[in-house]
């Protein structure tokens, strides 16, 4: 009884499919007080019997978890009718009337007696509890089988809900359209594989693909024919990245797709996109726009895995207003839309947030200061910093001060970056003044506007948010009470609204939170 309380507990629990089999098996031992289990499964349509679990006291060659440990059934008299019958068996070693197989295994494994009985799933067999004994232990009897019966039958409890979680793991983890991997499956992977990079440098690459002309296949020849192009698209996306180790193909919503690649250089993520690219040709009439960011091609110091996906999903876009057939790459600006070009009136935001006016900006700042009275400047500033990312949906924000010739950026935040509206923190590295001008200008007071279209930018910004794949920059800053320098920045990618026009509000902003 308290074996199979014990069994009971150990399926109520949820745990990995491998994992809860390597634990029943052992449990099944224990309570059957055997020398070892295994539990198989019958694949039917080969005939076959194949182990999936050995615990216990191993033989040589014999593997907790093996690969190819497979029986052919024909070979088992006594298996076929416990498969067949569902009834269950009991063999001592040097039985006259026994089963020829069974003895060989007896004798292979120096065993006493052996036990095998039926698991259940769904009111039919799926598999088999095989148990054994040592020589010198008590042998197996008909009661023992009894037994085994009712801790076979836990057993296929077990598997039932270990299958269930896998089923219901596959509807939270797969898009029911294509049958790639969805959101939530990218963005877990992606967090992975970013502690896997910030430990040991793993490069990570994110490919972006929009299909191009979706709507107008919706409106023109109906959703049917929409839903056909994205599944022929997402075969083709799958059968590139399944060609290769560690990527993974997903589809993010609607018309948008992601590839991610781990442990892949730069150059391979780009071969990867233009093959991308070329098959798309193959099953849609326009193609796809696609854009590309990495690890080995990025700043390394601020790069978190929304950040990376935020910069291929901003040079996608680049590639989509340019109309570009090729992958457009973070951090250069090879490819870029032509002057006056309008965005696609049906283009998503990336964080779905809308516009303040000037005026209103103030209103909620002043507010939001109100309540922040006993704050640090870094804190004040901060609140500035943020309602303005928030008001032009920017790629980020930062604050640093300025002390003794650097510029330090003491907190930093990618603001909004990601749908659930979650701000990240990391520290970065110093930068000498002289190096940036424009920056110690902005910390003096003065409000700075950098874009990496207007030659008369900085040239050290423009290059800092090219490396990004940026395009504009808001800064403005000024002195605190006890006189030490700050610096506010607000960053802008194509996915943002201007923050020219709010370059004069933060200044007096930035005033205001400075002077308390």
């Amino acid at each position: 009884m308290r074996s199979l309380m014990e069994l009971v507990s150990l399926v109520t629990a949820s745990r990995d499919y491998a994992d809860l089999l390597e634990v029943m098996a052992e449990e099944c031992r224990r309570a059957l007080q055997a020398s070892t289990v295994s539990l198989s499964v019958w694949e039917r349509d080969r005939g076959t019997v194949r182990t999936l679990v050995n615990a216990g006291a191993l033989i040589a060659g014999q593997e907790a978890r093996p690969d190819d440990e497979v029986y052919g059934l024909a070979d088992h008299p006594l298996a076929v009718r416990m498969f067949t019958e569902g009834t269950g068996y009991v063999q001592q070693r040097g039985q006259a009337d026994g089963d020829p197989a069974v003895a060989r295994l007896l004798d292979a494994e120096d065993k006493q007696s052996a036990l095998g009985v039926p698991i259940h799933l769904d009111g039919r067999v799926w598999g088999e509890l095989w148990a054994t004994r040592a020589l010198g232990e008590e042998p197996f009897t008909g009661l023992d089988v009894e037994f085994a019966r009712l801790v076979a039958a836990q057993v296929g409890a077990g598997i039932a809900q270990a299958e269930h979680l896998k089923r219901v793991e596959q509807l939270v983890y797969i898009d029911d359209l294509t049958g790639l991997a969805n959101r939530r499956a990218f963005e877990d992977r992606l967090d992975i594989a970013f502690a896997h990079h910030h430990e040991l440098g793993t490069p990570i690459g994110v490919i972006v693909v929009d299909v191009n002309g979706l709507k107008q296949i919706n409106d023109t020849q109906g959703h049917s024919a929409g839903d056909h192009a994205l599944t022929s698209f997402a075969n083709e996306l799958a059968i590139a990245a399944n060609a290769l180790p560690d990527v993974m193909a997903a589809r993010l919503g609607g018309d948008e797709f992601c590839v991610l690649a781990v442990g892949m250089p730069a150059e391979g993520v780009q071969a990867l996109a233009e093959d991308v690219c070329r098959r798309a040709q193959h099953v849609l009439e326009l193609g796809v726009a696609c854009g590309v960011a990495t690890t080995d091609t990025l700043p390394s110091h601020s790069m978190t895995g929304s950040r990376l996906l935020r910069a291929a999903d901003a040079a996608q876009y680049r590639a989509k207003r340019a109309e570009s057939a090729v992958p457009v790459v973070a951090g250069h600006r090879g490819v870029m839309p032509e002057a006056g070009a309008e965005e696609e009136p049906d283009r998503r935001a990336f964080r779905g947030r809308g516009s303040r006016s000037p005026s209103t900006l103030v209103d909620v700042v002043l507010r939001r200061l109100d309540d922040a009275a006993d704050a640090t400047a870094a804190e004040r500033l901060a609140i500035v910093a943020q309602a303005v990312a928030e008001t032009v949906d920017a790629a980020g924000w930062f604050i640093s001060s300025v002390r003794q010739g650097t510029i330090c950026t003491v907190d930093s935040a990618v603001a909004r970056a990601v749908p659930d509206g979650s701000s990240r923190f990391y520290s970065v590295d110093e930068f000498p003044v002289d190096d940036y001008p424009a920056s110690y200008a902005a910390a003096s007071g003065q409000a700075v506007f950098v874009s990496v279209d207007d030659p008369r930018s900085d040239p050290a910004e423009v290059a800092l948010l090219a490396a990004g794949s940026l395009s504009e920059m808001l800064m403005t800053g000024g002195p605190d009470a006890s006189g030490d320098g700050w610096l506010l920045e607000v960053t802008g990618d194509e996915l943002s609204s201007s923050v020219r026009p709010y370059v004069g509000v933060a200044r007096a902003l930035a005033a205001v939170a400075l002077r308390r």
